[in-house]
């Protein structure tokens, strides 16, 4: 009885582990709020570990985006709001430190990109963060947005191609930095 509850234990840290900085990140798109969004994921883990998810044979996230999604819009609906918020995308490596100009020109990129991403519809905005930030299949997002695997993927296509587009047209007066090297 004691093992299974170490085990149960464990499972539930490494579910923790992986899947809460994905949750938080989806969160604080949907509330706007890094706050509120920590409250929904806390809320999440604990529905998570009364409903016995754990106990189930599937993989937890679709469970577990499809509950913060709904916690996160609950928070919204009692707000009246929504929101979908810049983040920054750009983690830097451990390895090797770019240049302070390298950081700056990621940075902008960055920001440039989360801003034409944040001109798409919310609904595809969400379908982009669920493939790309979480890396959910097609039916996992579909399942967590209540809609249809082939509705995500023209959702997917169709931001996508916005985005080459906006990003082609806006792009063209970038001027690179190249610093001479002595």
């Amino acid at each position: 009885m004691r093992s299974e509850k170490v085990k149960a234990g464990q499972k539930f840290e490494t579910v923790l582990q992986r899947f809460e900085r994905p949750l938080l990140q989806y969160a604080t798109r949907i509330t706007g709020d890094q706050e509120r969004a920590r409250d929904v994921v806390q809320e999440t883990f604990i529905k998570f570990q009364r409903n016995g998810a754990l106990s189930r044979g599937d993989e937890p996230a679709t469970w577990l985006f499809t509950v913060c999604r709904n916690g996160a819009l609950n928070v919204c609906r009692k707000e009246k709001r929504m929101m979908y918020l810049d983040e920054e995308v750009i983690e830097s490596q451990e390895d090797e430190q770019p240049m302070p100009y390298e950081r700056m020109e990621e940075q902008e990129a960055a920001g440039f990109l989360m801003r034409i991403i944040a001109t798409l519809p919310p609904r595809q905005q969400e379908v982009l963060q669920l493939k790309f930030q979480t890396d959910l299949s097609y039916q996992q997002i579909a399942e967590v947005t209540k809609t249809t695997a082939n509705c995500v993927g023209v959702l997917i296509h169709t931001a996508l191609k916005t985005l080459r587009q906006r990003y082609r047209e806006a792009s063209k007066d970038f001027v690179s930095f190249n610093p001479r090297t002595t």
